[in-house]
């Protein structure tokens, strides 16, 4: 109990050091973000917008203050893995020109390339890899902590709710801290505990948002962890048990209710699923299949025309043809698989372990959740601060106490 009551100690003095310094306005600008995306729908109007928008160029103009090469540096010179992330969502900017939605595509582009810029200069202000690590982590999990609360305060969501944004951010946050626990490169005692209590309440998070794209992916996140730091057996035996659902189908009837909760198999295969959605949708991509309908607008189109009534795709390469056609796939999958290689190439240096573990996490949900092909969401954010923590930590200083 006195670790559980500790993370949230050290969650509360970070969030009051944090609005005690300079970046206390950083920190107000990016709690209104997270309240607009979780707590506000899309369809509130213009404040809902302007607060989105607002928020947005306020932090990346805070970020730029603090490193003015935040944005040329941090986009195109860190790293190959978020060059071709760039490049990606590049094509999104450019794609207002041909766009259903012009608006849309460009705010929904440039708002996730602002994000690379604001944490490349955020988590290199640390000096440290563990001062680097305890501000990410806190940054994860005060992010959880006001994703759960804030909408069952405003009665929206009751105790057990679903909630993909939610599942699936705490997904990504255990799969990098059991990654870390386990590879255990560095040892402190508040390190491992601090890692060890964030899983576990990721964990009451992940479950109590009833997402069983975000369980499976936390599922992978934890048996790469487990191989990657040197537990093989017991990796691989969680990744052949994760396969035998498929093999065996009355196996996978009875745990399938736990793990989509909510939702019958008839479901998933019908027009609420996400089946049916990447079936419709496959028509109107196939009319403009080399550039597509324009970033994060095939959801909008199959809206407006009646064929489904769409927020997100629930896939990122559907989402990716449908908006940037097949020259934004090859973009997207080419950016994903040299993360996943450069992380795994580092794996010698702390903290790389969780991150190769956080984004095996995210790429596996990113087919039932669009969140780097459609709209900008937390778990976006996450996925993209984890992208950036692969140059931070292979320059980070490390140390032991």
């Amino acid at each position: 109990m006195g670790s559980f009551l500790s993370i949230f100690k050290d969650l509360f003095t970070n969030v009051k050091f944090m609005w005690q310094s300079p970046a206390r306005m950083m920190l107000l600008c990016y709690i209104l973000w997270v309240f607009r995306v979780s707590c506000v729908p899309a369809d509130s109007g213009g404040l809902a917008q302007a607060l989105q928008v607002g928020t947005t160029f306020a932090m990346l103009y805070y970020a730029w203050t603090w490193n003015r090469f935040c944005i040329s540096f941090g986009l195109f010179r860190s790293g190959f893995p978020i060059l071709m992330l760039s490049l990606y969502l590049s094509l999104g900017l450019l794609s207002t020109l041909w766009s259903y939605k012009p608006t849309y595509s460009f705010f929904m582009s440039f708002e996730k390339m602002a994000f690379i810029a604001i944490f490349f200069s955020l988590l290199l202000m640390p000096r440290t890899f563990l001062s680097t690590e305890r501000t990410w982590v806190m940054i994860m999990f005060g992010t959880l902590v006001f994703n759960w609360v804030a909408p069952r305060l405003m009665g929206q969501q009751g105790l057990v709710a679903h909630d993909l944004q939610e599942g699936s951010c705490a997904a990504m946050a255990f799969s990098y801290c059991m990654g870390e626990y386990f590879s255990a490169k560095v040892v402190t005692p508040q390190r491992m505990a601090m890692l060890r209590t964030v899983a576990i309440l990721c964990l009451v998070f992940l479950f109590s948002s009833t997402s069983g794209g975000a369980n499976v992916s936390a599922a992978l996140g934890f048996s790469v962890a487990l191989l990657v730091s040197g537990k093989v057996l017991w990796g691989v035996l969680l990744l052949v048990a994760g396969g035998a659902f498929y093999v065996f189908e009355d196996l996978f009837d009875r745990i399938f209710g736990l793990l989509m909760q909510g939702k019958s198999e008839r479901d998933i295969q019908s027009a609420t699923g996400r089946t049916a959605i990447w079936s419709a949708m496959m028509p109107l991509a196939d009319e403009k299949p080399m550039l597509g309908w324009g970033y994060a607008s095939i959801e909008r189109l199959m809206s407006d025309t009646g064929i489904m009534h769409l927020t997100d795709i629930h896939n990122n390469y559907y989402g990716a043809y449908g908006g940037t056609g097949l020259v934004g796939v090859i973009l997207l999958a080419i950016h994903q698989i040299s993360a996943l290689i450069a992380a795994f190439r580092r794996l010698v240096r702390p903290g790389m372990a969780g991150v190769l573990s956080a984004i095996a996490c995210g790429t596996l949900n990113g087919y039932s959740y669009g969140f780097l092909a459609g709209k900008t969401a937390i778990i976006s954010v996450f996925y993209i601060g984890f992208v950036a923590l692969i140059f931070v930590y292979s320059y980070t200083e490390v140390d032991h106490e």
